[in-house]
């Protein structure tokens, strides 16, 4: 008798899983094209151990996928049908912009003739993931697409885990931001300037079958963001190292991957770490600094170094600090350290108004290992 895909997962896993993330974070499953009559190019059947649900976002070689269909679920593993997903569309909540991975259609599957029915001119249909960012969606809220704007008209929530809507075409307004694709962006925002770093370095180890945290830092136009934004984590081999939703990593098989952090509503801030999976770990030490962004001309600001070893914070080491005007000027000094220890530095900005404005640049470094260390951009500001 012939045996199933359910019956026989662990198999099929091992000889024709491929690597996935859903909702993400990694996983394994078997995709396989769907074959039957009202197939069009991007469906495809997914057939995984782990639970999957109804508007589950799966990541399947670079591109993203919306699963549609309700879920089988057999005695040893769940499978469903996924479309991919055409768009990234953004709404914009009152200067909270959110985006989302978007099935756009512009036709409709007749229940009764099983046939694809087009829409009405100007009309499109667009599947999301049924969270709690999407159910903010209202009557009348717009998006951009192709340049061009839309409204939505009807919001149907009956299929669970999915929220479809249906939105015309409607006039673009001078807020709105084409080329990002943001509506009403600037009547609300001024510009941002994101910078994501992964501060455990460009590369780090971790040992078989343990784990290590990955430190993340962000900032807005050079103001630390805490907390931190929502943020997605990826392994280019989840078979070797495994990332979850919070930045911890496993060591699963000997091995390097790269894994990259984005932010998740403004996906081209990244950065990535190499990581290597070692049966005997090293020591790879890291460290950030923790401590304002800007200092007012004539006060004083205190700094802390943080250690870490393979991702894991340690309280064992200690940092030579120095300072230097990042323009490259070596006098006056723009700001001094007044004080110093293994951990903490206070530094006095310069009295004079003049230096309104310029930069100075904080530098700790392993007072055992020169090559380790990290620096941070301080602004001097006006007391008023």
């Amino acid at each position: 008798m012939e045996r199933t895909i359910d019956e026989m997962i662990d198999f099929f896993l091992f000889e024709k899983g491929e690597d996935v993330v859903v909702n993400n974070i990694g996983s394994r499953a078997v995709i396989i094209d769907a074959t039957d009559r009202i197939n069009i190019d991007a469906d495809k059947i997914i057939h995984s151990k782990v639970e999957i649900r109804t508007g589950d976002i799966v990541g399947y070689y670079g591109r993203k996928y919306i699963i549609t269909s309700q879920i089988d679920k057999g005695q040893n593993s769940f499978c469903g049908r996924m479309k991919q997903c055409n768009y990234r569309i953004a709404f914009n909540f009152t200067g909270n912009v959110k985006w989302f991975d978007a099935l756009i259609e512009t036709k409709v599957m007749d229940i009764d003739t099983n046939q694809y029915m087009s829409l009405a001119t100007g009309t499109i249909k667009v599947s999301l993931q049924n969270n709690a960012d999407s159910r903010d969606i209202s009557i009348n809220s717009r998006f951009i697409n192709t340049g061009r704007a839309w409204h939505v008209k009807g919001i149907d929530k009956a299929s669970l885990g999915l929220i479809i809507l249906t939105c015309e075409l409607v006039a673009t307004e001078s807020s709105d931001d084409l080329d990002s694709g943001i509506a009403n962006r600037w009547q609300y925002e001024t510009t941002h300037t994101y910078v994501l770093s992964i501060d455990n370095g460009a590369s780090m180890n971790v040992p078989l079958n343990d784990t290590a945290q990955l430190i993340i830092s962000v900032t807005d136009n050079g103001t630390s963001m805490n907390p931190l934004p929502a943020l997605t984590y990826m392994s280019s081999d989840s078979s070797v190292v495994a990332v979850d939703n919070t930045g911890k990593l496993m060591g699963i098989n000997a091995g390097t991957a790269v894994v990259t952090c984005e932010m998740t509503y403004e996906n081209t801030i990244k950065d990535t770490i190499n990581i290597t999976v070692v049966e005997n770990a090293s020591h790879t030490y890291t460290i950030t600094i923790t401590g304002s962004a800007t200092i007012k001309i004539g006060q004083s600001q205190s700094y802390v170094a943080h250690f870490y070893d393979n991702g894991t914070e340690v309280f064992d080491k200690s940092a030579v600090w120095s300072i230097r005007n990042q323009d490259g000027t070596t006098s006056p000094a723009y700001a001094t350290i007044t004080t110093s220890t293994g951990n903490g530095a206070t530094i006095k900005a310069n009295s004079s108004s003049s230096y309104v404005n310029k930069y100075i640049v904080l530098k700790a470094t392993l007072s055992d290992d020169e090559t380790v260390f990290n620096e941070i951009s301080v602004q001097l500001k006006s007391l008023f």
